[in-house]
């Protein structure tokens, strides 16, 4: 991991849609389009990358090193279920306050050396210690039991703390030191190298050289003129026509991010929770993601991904039910004798995309006799009215998965992702409920009361999921895995195309 201050600064550019320094290539569900590949074949070859709206190339190598170069003990599923990755198991131990962790063997750092227990025991606490916060990470202690186990001690029963087992794990220092199929070489700032000493296995491309751009439009001119090989983060705006390129195939994945309209309840015309529940039922996310993504979003329903496994199919979610909501409007206003129209104001950081969803959501809120000042505001400005609750709603984009310690990190006081002024005592009271859960029947049990909590006394509008996308120029064989939607999972296995390959494709 970064450093704390470095971190914590990547978290609130997360949450206020400027730039997204994601924390690994879980993602979920999505489509694929190009070569499937299972193996290494073909020479070594340099793959260039273009990134765009990013402030330098030392940002590009940051964002995508995070990707291919760290790894951690494990790696959440499309269900939310935890999977090996540089732990090859573990087990609960008799306490029920523990866990044994078996390490994968054979495995090193880029510089050469074991990574063992001894190096977990040493490297983790600080990987958990700036994932978890403070609050979380109190009493935990991990210690090495054998030369490829460690034990690792929680305070509260560990089938919600598990999850943050997924903290990636690096040697404290400005080169990034760590396991996964790509290396940072030292002074690097635009280069990766691949790890020759891979536990899984060399990567066939040898060589990854990064560029920023001002814009993704720029970029994807460079791609079209062959000057690099592949558009990190293609955008919304641009997918369509990036589909349509014959030289180019394009990955689309659903991110583990949601659009959302945080809710301040100590707003006047907030306050009561009646209105806040109207609200959600006034809002149609099928049509915000329709008008304002292009179709590329998955409505949501709630704080947690839809396939987590402890989200039962008999759980309740705010549904489009726009005469209701007119209906407990108009109950509000006639108990606190207000006007014909409920007035509040929506903060929009900068970026066409959030200004189109909050226009659409402006324009469904209207009929129902709510009357919403959109504002634009600057990342600073938006930072700073909600960790001071000066603000009466706000459109972020934010973490909700594919974990339920996620969403808890945001919504939870405290959270290591919470910029201070979201949620409330209700939404916190519930997550106590799932963290404190000592079964798997428990934990179902309380997740269904988080979901509950967030309708009783909403701090929030859920609006969609968003869908990112790679592109890559066919001179490359993609390797796809519906396991790992997003292709940077995959990279360790592309390979260079042959010319006979890439004339039958076009």
């Amino acid at each position: 991991m970064t450093d704390g201050r470095h971190t914590r600064h990547s978290l609130w550019l997360r949450l206020a849609i400027v730039i997204v320094v994601a924390g690994g290539t879980m993602t979920v569900a999505g489509s694929c389009r190009g070569t499937r590949v299972t193996g290494s074949q073909g020479p070594a070859s340099p793959l260039r990358v273009g990134l765009g709206q990013l402030p330098t190339t030392i940002d590009g190598l940051r964002q995508l090193s995070q990707n291919v170069s760290v790894e951690g003990l494990v790696r959440p599923g499309e269900d939310g279920r935890l999977q090996p990755w540089l732990a090859e198991s573990w087990t609960t131990g008799p306490d029920g306050r523990s866990l044994r962790v078996k390490i994968r063997s054979g495995v090193k750092f880029h510089d050469g050396q074991p990574f063992d227990a001894q190096a977990v025991a040493t490297l983790l606490p600080n990987a958990l210690r700036v994932f978890m916060g403070p609050e979380l990470f109190k009493g935990v202690q991990v210690e090495a039991s054998g030369l490829q186990t460690v034990d690792i001690r929680f305070q509260q029963p560990p089938v919600f703390l598990t999850e943050a087992l997924e903290a990636q794990i690096r040697k404290p220092g400005a080169t990034v030191i760590g396991t996964g199929p790509y290396m940072v070489p030292p002074g690097s700032t635009s280069e990766l190298r691949a790890n020759k000493d891979y536990y899984l296995g060399p990567p066939t491309i040898d060589r990854i050289t990064i560029q920023t751009f001002p814009s993704v439009r720029a970029a994807w001119a460079e791609m079209l003129r062959n000057n690099i090989d592949m558009l990190y983060d293609v955008g919304l705006d641009a997918l369509e026509s990036m589909e349509a390129a014959k030289n180019v195939s394009v990955y689309t994945f659903t991110r583990k991010y949601q659009y959302f309209i945080a809710l301040n309840s100590q707003s006047t015309a907030l306050r009561s929770a009646k209105v806040r529940q109207a609200l959600n039922m006034a809002v149609d996310a099928e049509a915000v993601a329709r008008v304002a993504l292009n179709g590329h979003g998955l409505p949501s329903k709630g704080p947690f991904w839809v396939r987590h496994w402890a989200l039962t199919p008999d759980l309740r979610w705010f549904t489009y039910d726009p005469e209701r909501a007119a209906a407990y409007l108009n109950e509000s206003r006639a108990a606190n004798g207000r006007g014909p129209k409920i007035q509040f104001t929506l903060l929009v950081p900068p970026d066409a995309v959030n200004e189109r969803i909050a226009l659409e959501v402006k324009r469904e809120l209207e009929p129902v006799g709510v009357a919403l000042n959109v504002e634009a505001v600057s990342l600073d400005g938006l930072v700073q009215a909600i960790a001071t609750r000066n603000y009466d709603a706000a459109l972020m984009e934010g973490v909700s998965g594919p974990t339920l310690f996620r969403p808890y990190q945001v919504w939870r006081s405290g959270g290591t992702f919470n910029p201070g002024g979201l949620g409330n005592a209700t939404v916190d009271a519930a997550f106590d409920r799932l963290r404190d859960a000592a079964s798997e029947d428990g934990f179902r049990l309380a997740a269904a009361g988080v979901q509950k909590a967030f309708m009783d006394d909403p701090p929030v509008i859920f609006l969609t999921w968003t869908e990112r996308a790679r592109a890559v120029s066919k001179r490359f064989n993609v390797a796809t895995d519906p396991a790992r939607p997003d292709v940077l999972g995959t990279m360790r296995l592309w390979t260079p195309a042959t010319a006979e390959r890439r004339a039958s494709r076009n």
